[in-house]
């Protein structure tokens, strides 16, 4: 595919978490990434929403590409 086709990922900064995914025994999964970590998503991750003028997105854990240092 040339490099104009090709989906770029964008990144973006962790700013809150949830309390984890739920598992089969009731508990929850603790989470990879905190609060202040730099990750990667692709274009098409969680659900975009705008507040006070501010650009969010919510997604899930798993929507999640890397962490990036």
């Amino acid at each position: 595919l040339p490099d104009s086709a090709k989906e770029k990922p964008k990144q973006g900064k962790v700013l809150a978490v949830g309390e984890g995914k739920p598992l089969d025994d009731g508990k929850r999964a603790p989470f990879q990434v905190k609060v202040g970590d730099r990750v990667l998503f692709t274009s098409y991750a969680g659900s975009e929403v705008t507040i006070d003028g501010k650009e969010y997105l919510i997604c899930t854990e798993d929507d999640l590409l890397a962490v990036v240092d």
